[in-house]
């Protein structure tokens, strides 16, 4: 009896002081009067709305709430900073200050501007800042990464990661919950991934610019990470004109393009320029006369002219779902975001046997190796070689920059293996002219010594002989024989012409091939 009298004393003492830590209305906020909180009904009361849409207000975080026991609280003064349209004050636990001005300091210098209103709150303008840094840098992507005690924000350039500034980590929940805002995701989510959209316009050398952010929220062990993809219709080269292909592998594409019907493939690792190269020849294609339909995961851009789709996975919408819908609705011209598996590669397929030019992407290493790779998820090799016109695979090349790139003499082993790749690639070497150049770096190109990125491609037209040969089971190394003798030049080989050109360097073609 005596020691459960005990027990019962001390689990007593335990609950009166986890009751003493516990937050109250009156213990919230210092300084702040009970009457001061509200409830959720006198919220609701004050806003004038429904309960339905001051949920979604409170999840997009709109609205400063927090919870007292399991009851919802709200103060009087962040509701009507809502009334009046001002943003949630956000509470900080440090000073954000020296970020502010790093960050600001950073834009200034590259000639970007602050698009926050005058009396914005700092985190707010932190947000604006990194996005306008990222911009002004002509970022891709920007990564804020959560570690032990600090935050990093690191902008991937021309397809190369650079730092760009960090911050104490417990600035972190407070940046994050501002993104999440603008980005219209659930502030309160903090346990699974989100992803959210931003539209912000900025000032860059008195130019208004427009830009689209995909936002990706991943919760770490650390805090939440963020990825910010910047999309820039300007500047993403929708127009095949803008597109830097050889003379030969432009014929091939618009001629593949312009058949009334046949599969034609773009084929490359993720963020090799395969979705930008689909828009451009559909921006060729689109007109009054035809109807243009597609299905992609995520819609990176509105093109005027044509039915574009997004998939939803948890709704049942996919890609192959999609298609099948297609076939019903009478197109010419249908583009599929991605080949992912056996059944959108059948509807693919079909698709262009029963007169629709399809476009699509699949992930291969080169455009022999795509076909071979159809095969191999289940189509038919008759099937395969029947439909397929074109499969162009491409890289990413970072040029050196115009304005500090110097004359350069590579030695004689990097130009016999040079000499090797053209050979082997279909490329006439004693025709170059052999301009090779190399980087140096200036303030232009922020001191990397690249700045911006050109194609590297192959064309692989499937020709009666090619579709001989996948259907006797050729490997993807006698396909690529057979489709260079017939007047393919490799991706190695295309790189070694555009290097000779003093375009790129002979490093970065073996670097983005793999080939060191």
């Amino acid at each position: 009896m005596t020691g459960k009298k005990v027990k019962k004393g001390r689990s007593a003492v335990a609950a009166k002081k986890k009751a003493a830590r516990k937050p109250t209305a009156d213990t919230v906020r210092t300084g702040e009067q009970a009457d001061d909180l509200l409830n959720m009904d006198q919220a609701i009361a004050m806003l004038k709305t429904s309960r339905p849409t001051f949920y979604r207000w409170v999840r997009a975080g709109k609205i400063k709430s927090m919870k007292v026991g399991r009851q919802w609280r709200f103060y009087r003064e962040d509701i009507e900073r809502f009334l009046k349209g001002q943003e949630p004050k956000i509470e900080l636990p440090t000073d954000i200050g020296p970020l502010v001005a790093s960050l600001s300091s950073r834009v200034k210098k590259l000639g970007g501007k602050d698009p926050s209103v005058p009396d914005a709150e700092p985190v707010c303008r932190v947000a604006n800042l990194i996005i306008v840094l990222g911009a002004t840098m002509r970022a891709s992507d920007i990564h804020i990464e959560p570690y032990e005690k600090i935050a990093v924000i690191r902008c991937r350039v021309d397809g190369v990661l650079h730092p760009v500034g960090e911050f104490d980590i417990r600035l972190l929940p407070a940046v994050v919950e501002q993104f999440k805002r603008m980005a219209a995701c659930d502030v309160q989510e903090k346990i699974m991934p989100q992803d959210g959209r931003i539209k912000i316009a900025i000032r860059q050398k008195d130019d208004a610019v427009e830009l689209d952010l995909r936002v990706s929220f991943l919760p770490a062990a650390m805090g939440e990470a963020v990825t910010l993809r910047i999309l820039r219709k300007d500047e993403a080269g929708l127009s095949l004109d803008r597109i830097d292909y050889a003379t030969n592998d432009r014929e091939k594409l618009l001629r593949a393009i312009e058949a009334p019907h046949g599969l034609v493939i773009i084929s490359g690792p993720t963020g090799c320029g395969k979705t930008t190269v689909l828009y451009a020849c559909l921006a060729h294609l689109i007109n009054p006369g035809i109807k243009v339909m597609s299905v992609e995961d995520p819609v990176e851009y509105l093109i005027g002219g044509m039915v574009q789709v997004p998939v939803r996975q948890k709704e049942g919408l996919t890609f192959a779902r999609a298609t099948r819908s297609f076939l019903r609705s009478d197109p010419d011209v249908i583009m599929i975001g991605e080949i992912r598996d056996l059944e959108t590669l059948e509807l693919a397929h079909q698709a262009a046997l029963t007169g629709h030019l399809v476009m699509t992407t699949l992930h291969a290493g080169n455009a022999a190796l795509a076909l071979k790779r159809m095969v191999d998820i289940g189509e038919p090799p008759f099937l395969v070689a029947d439909s397929t016109k074109l499969i162009s695979a491409q890289r990413l090349v970072r040029c050196v920059c115009k304005a500090c790139s110097t004359p350069d003499e590579p030695s004689a082993k990097v130009l016999v293996r040079a000499e090797e790749m053209a050979h082997a690639g279909g490329l006439q070497w004693e025709a170059l002219e052999k301009n090779f150049r190399k980087p140096v770096g200036c303030d232009q190109c922020g001191q990397t010594g690249y700045r911006g990125r050109t194609l590297i491609t192959e064309m692989l037209e499937v020709t009666p002989e090619i579709g001989q040969a996948l259907r006797s089971g050729a490997s993807v190394d006698e396909i690529r024989v057979i489709a260079v003798r017939g007047g393919m030049t490799t991706m190695a080989a295309d790189g070694i012409r555009r290097a000779a050109d003093g375009e790129i360097t002979l490093d970065e073609v073996f670097r983005v091939m793999s080939l060191r």
